[in-house]
């Protein structure tokens, strides 16, 4: 999903097998339960058995998937005709089913009896429209979804013709057409945006775009679809594809995820969850790996798994940053194509071509299920700190500056108290509180500022908080950090930056001691 997105949409028509489609009430969200469900034993399906999973933990799922048995063609698994399926597919992986059909009832089992091993309790389905083949599967996944304790989320995905008033219509059909499903993801939980019981779930993928193919979008683009989606009876949960926190507030995004993080160290791993204002789910995305050269993507996308090393180190920063996330997802569960997939692989195995697949190595074909498991228990039990409430005010005469907070403990969770009108930007972008405002401004002498009530986590007692302050070669930036004490807040630190070091960000580092933000 990183880079192929067109290729991999489903186009042509096929026949769909008709399922029955579940009706009933709403269920809500839970905690993950160590209760044991069995089911009766249908012969032509894999058992239900198993702990309950967790229905905190999810998984991206590619139902566009068909093969020539059922289907009349290989879909993308020929990736149009630059492979031969069955043996020579379009992945660096070779999946235990083999090239499958996600129309095939078996299959569908078979994926849910695994996540439900794994303890994945929700499916976020690709979905690329009304009637379109990720459409019609759905009543399919629902069945097996209410068979199996899986959930049912959506990710709406940006074709040709998505724009705001069409994500609305398609929130509205799901709701209509699928909202009555026992597998239909629901969750009590609110938002800084919705607040109601019993809300629908859903991703909207590439947020910075309306559409695949279309130019990107302004901050503000999505509000107003955003608003009349949370006025309907259901409202819903809809967690935006960016980390630039601002865009909760610009758009009213009630959460944020990332898809794929390839670089943890370019990119500031998860810290952008540190951005995320109060009130608005933290829903970091973690990779077991990722690669996709048969299908010709560049070098730089390429993530070795390392036998598991990869995925522990994804779920542990994403768990990590001091900040407790609503749900964790997996990218992904059966993404072939860009070899992200956590689904089973076959190991030596090959095209009959020259070509060997790769395989998870010393993991074993089903290793990821297992690691997948332990992780959402350790998820389950693991606890997160008190956070301690505080104010930050910056103010610059230049024409860009931020704040990073480097060392020594956790910031998380900021809300904006007041901005400058002439600013044009004020927020969290990745780990760094930005502040800008036009070069002709910075020029002319105008100052901005920002004020933020902002929590600090994780600080020694003995030790200090270390921040970077970087700045444009103009003016000279400003910081004053605050301890709330009752109604009022008193300053414990001030640092100024006027000068000019090496390097494009002309950093300079402050300390300061915990003690200060901590009192006696």
């Amino acid at each position: 999903m990183v880079v192929l997105l067109a290729s991999c949409q489903a186009t042509a028509e096929t026949t769909i097998p008709e399922v029955p489609t579940t009706t009933g009430g709403p269920s809500s969200t839970a905690e993950m339960s160590t209760s044991t469900t069995t089911v009766p034993v249908d012969s032509d399906l894999p058992p239900v058995t198993g702990p309950d999973p967790s229905y905190r933990v999810a998984a991206f799922y590619y139902p566009w998937y068909r093969n020539a048995d059922l289907d009349g063609i290989w879909d993308p698994w020929g990736n149009d005709i630059d492979f031969g399926p069955p043996g020579d597919i379009a992945s660096d992986y070779y999946p235990v089913l083999g090239p499958y059909s996600s129309a095939a009832r078996h299959v569908v089992a078979q994926h849910f009896a695994w996540l439900r091993r794994a303890r994945v309790g929700v499916i976020i389905s690709s979905w690329w429209g009304q009637g379109d083949y990720t459409d019609r599967v759905v009543p399919l996944l629902l069945e097996q979804g209410e068979r199996y304790g899986i959930k049912v989320a959506f990710h709406i995905e940006p074709r040709d013709e998505r724009t705001a008033d069409s994500f609305v219509a398609d929130v509205r059909y799901i709701y209509e057409n699928y909202g009555n499903s026992p597998a239909f993801f629901r969750t009590d939980l609110p938002s800084r945006w919705s607040v109601g019981d019993s809300k629908g779930l859903f991703f909207l993928w590439a947020a910075d775009k309306a559409s695949f193919l279309g130019d990107p979008i302004e901050s503000g683009y999505w509000v107003e679809a955003m608003d009349k989606i949370h006025s309907l009876s259901d409202s819903a949960i809809v967690i935006a594809h960016t980390t630039d926190g601002a865009r909760v507030e610009l758009d009213h995004f009630d959460g944020l995820y990332n898809y794929a993080t390839q670089d943890l160290e370019a990119t500031g791993g998860f810290g952008w969850g540190a951005g995320i204002p109060d009130g608005a789910w933290y829903v970091p995305s973690v990779l077991p790996g990722f690669s996709a050269v048969r299908i010709g993507y560049p070098s730089e996308t390429q993530l070795e798994r390392l036998d598991g090393a990869t995925y522990d180190d994804q779920w542990a920063r994403a768990l990590g940053i001091g900040i407790e996330p609503e749900m964790v997802t997996i990218t992904s569960f059966n993404e072939w194509l860009e070899g992200s997939q956590i689904e089973p692989a076959r190991s030596q195995f090959d095209n009959g071509l020259g070509y060997e697949y790769l395989s998870y190595r010393n993991l074993g074909e089903e290793g990821y299920l297992d690691r997948t498991a332990e992780w959402v228990q350790r998820f389950s039990d693991q606890t997160w700190p008190e956070p301690m409430p505080a104010r930050l005010r910056v103010s610059t005469t230049s024409d860009w500056t931020f704040v990073r907070l480097q060392s020594g403990g956790d910031w998380m969770r900021p809300s904006i108290a007041s901005v400058s009108d002439a600013a044009t930007y004020a927020g969290f972008q990745g780990d760094r509180l930005a502040l800008n405002q036009t070069l002709a401004d910075a020029e002319a002498g105008r100052r901005v500022e920002v004020t933020l009530d902002i929590s600090f986590a994780n600080l020694d007692p003995d030790g200090e908080l270390e921040f970077q302050i970087g700045r444009g070669h103009i003016g000279a930036t400003e910081i004053e950090i605050y301890v709330i004490t009752g109604d009022r807040p008193v300053s414990v630190g001030a640092f100024s930056w006027a000068g000019i070091n090496p390097g494009p960000e002309n950093l300079v580092t402050e300390r300061l001691p915990s003690v200060k933000l901590l009192g006696d």
